[in-house]
């Protein structure tokens, strides 16, 4: 026994320090991965890529494909980025070192790219569809729409009497079959996925296309059942790869096809009941049967007349129907939803969004929006433009189609034997090219013509730069100025856009203004 038992005294109970349990904000370590009230429906498959297309593909192309053909929000995001990304085409520059080589490349491919489509005939000037740079146009279509789509080289014989003996056919996603994944004929150990050929390597080795688009059987109905068999090194295949992996494309409004599927419901409901709220309809019901007064056109069978008894439950503006004796006619209230509009445009701000695109691209909608918000929104979509530009459709459609180009336009001694010679021990300098991208219309001419000039002149830009920014080339500019200045002596003219006179002494270092101020006076000094 303890002395503090002995006095009569217990002893303290020594205090248990709890550890106290540590948590997370939610109820799990992640909240996006928990697993109770709050995400007790979000179960999203585990699933690759390549799968999920596999699965459902086919659905999404085809309600991708029925919202551009019936929405028109869904159609304008496709017009508009296509307009801004493509434009009038993205076009090629030759940078071989020698002036006349570049300039026999530039003749001899905007020859070419009048005749490439491959329904083109040169003994009917008549055919084709579009030209080199309308084909890019419709890629960018099905890329955007579809997800994807291929571009087949056609070799021609060079007695057709072509600029190159080369076309180019476009194939539609639908053409190349999602659930294949085996099929005959091919060398042993490569494997078929998704319709395309792999190599073991993790090379394309072919393309097993329907010989015909499955949904054009009406006219097809046995092409549509056979497959065909296309080599790798005959195909572009152009799609915007979102993850690691991928090999088919995704079509671009799925994040929100759903959205703006039951978004294009809503607006018709709130145009039915625009249409109901606006028919002004009288009824007029017969007191009795006994009424000897009875409209003629009741019991009349002339054309357009309608027969006794007959219901009649479609209402026009206007309409004073006569009722049966006994029936009477109730209408469900249409409520004004006061807040349409601005519900409307938040959809609209969220399906743009996800469509890569600002919100008045797709409605045309400009009000509230002023200078500033809308050069910061130009400057924040042009990047996603020239990100897609070069990343994608610079590197998967434009290089290739130039390089097939060059290699048959040499074989077709088009260039003659002395260039095939030079191109055959290094065809770097011919292959060296610049794509020159649309140019961005200006929002502020003055300023942003100042801001380039200020660019070149502090030596952060050149002339050559600034060109291409408005979607023009270097060389054709200067070669433009060169024959107008020329045409200019020969009549004697003299213009101030003439690069040739330069300000001198007093008026050198003055802005714009201050010189037009001393050219009224006859203070600037010139030297031609």
């Amino acid at each position: 026994m303890t002395l503090a038992r002995q006095a009569g005294h217990e002893p303290m109970p020594i205090p248990v320090q709890r550890v106290p349990r540590t948590r997370a904000m939610g109820t799990f370590p992640f909240d996006a991965a928990g697993r109770g009230r709050r995400g007790i429906g979000w179960n999203p498959p585990f699933l690759g890529l390549n799968t999920l297309l596999f699965s459902h593909g086919l659905e999404l192309q085809a309600r991708n494909r029925d919202a551009v053909r019936n929405s028109a929000w869904a159609a304008a995001a496709v017009d508009s980025y296509v307009a801004n990304a493509i434009g009038r085409g993205i076009r090629l520059v030759p940078h071989h070192p020698d002036e006349k080589t570049r300039d026999l490349i530039t003749r001899k491919w905007n020859r070419w790219t009048r005749e490439c489509d491959v329904e083109y005939d040169p003994r009917n000037p008549a055919s084709g569809q579009t030209d080199f740079y309308g084909q890019q146009m419709v890629i960018a279509r099905e890329v955007m729409e579809a997800g994807e789509c291929f571009v087949r080289f056609r070799p021609r014989s060079p007695k057709e009497g072509l600029t190159v003996p080369l076309q180019l056919q476009l194939i539609e996603a639908e053409q190349l079959p999602l659930w294949r994944t085996a099929i005959e004929q091919m060398p042993p150990k490569n494997s078929v996925r998704c319709g395309i050929e792999f190599q073991t390597d993790g090379r394309r080795a072919a393309y097993h296309f329907w010989k015909a688009h499955p949904g054009e059987t009406m006219f097809f109905p046995m092409e549509a059942l056979s497959v065909e068999r296309v080599p790798a090194t005959e195909v572009l295949h152009v799609y915007k790869p979102i993850r690691a992996g991928q090999f088919r494309g995704q079509p671009w409004l799925t994040s929100v096809i759903a959205k703006l599927y039951e978004l294009e419901q809503y607006t018709d409901a709130e145009i039915v009941r625009k249409k109901l709220a606006a028919m002004i309809t009288g009824f007029i019901t017969q007191a009795s049967p006994d009424n000897p007064i009875i409209p003629p056109d009741q019991y009349q069978n002339g054309p357009g007349q309608t027969e006794p008894g007959t219901q009649i439950s479609k209402l026009e503006p206007g309409t004073f129907q006569v009722l049966n004796f006994g029936e009477e006619v109730s209408f469900a209230e249409a409520k004004d939803s006061g807040d349409f509009k601005s519900f409307i445009r938040t959809c609209l701000q969220a399906f743009s969004s996800g469509a890569g695109l600002a919100e008045y691209q797709i409605s045309g909608d400009l009000s509230g929006i002023n200078y500033s918000s809308i050069r910061a929104g130009l400057l924040e979509f042009r990047r996603k433009c020239e990100q897609y530009q070069h990343s994608v459709f610079i590197f998967q459609v434009c290089h290739p189609v130039y390089k097939r180009w060059l290699r048959e336009a040499m074989l077709a001694l088009v260039f003659g034997i002395d260039l095939l010679n030079a191109y055959s021990k290094d065809p770097e300098p011919f292959e060296e090219v610049q794509w020159v991208t649309p140019g961005w219309p200006w929002v502020d001419p003055e300023k942003d013509i100042k801001a380039s000039n200020d660019a070149i002149r502090s030596g952060l830009s050149t002339r050559s730069a600034e060109v291409a920014a408005q979607g023009r080339d270097a060389g054709a500019v200067d070669a433009e100025q060169t024959a107008d200045n020329e045409r200019a002596d020969k009549l004697g003219l003299s213009y101030d856009s003439d690069g040739r006179k330069v300000l001198t002494g007093r008026n050198a270092g003055l802005t714009e203004a201050e010189i037009q101020q001393d050219a009224s006076k006859g203070e600037v000094d010139v030297k031609p």
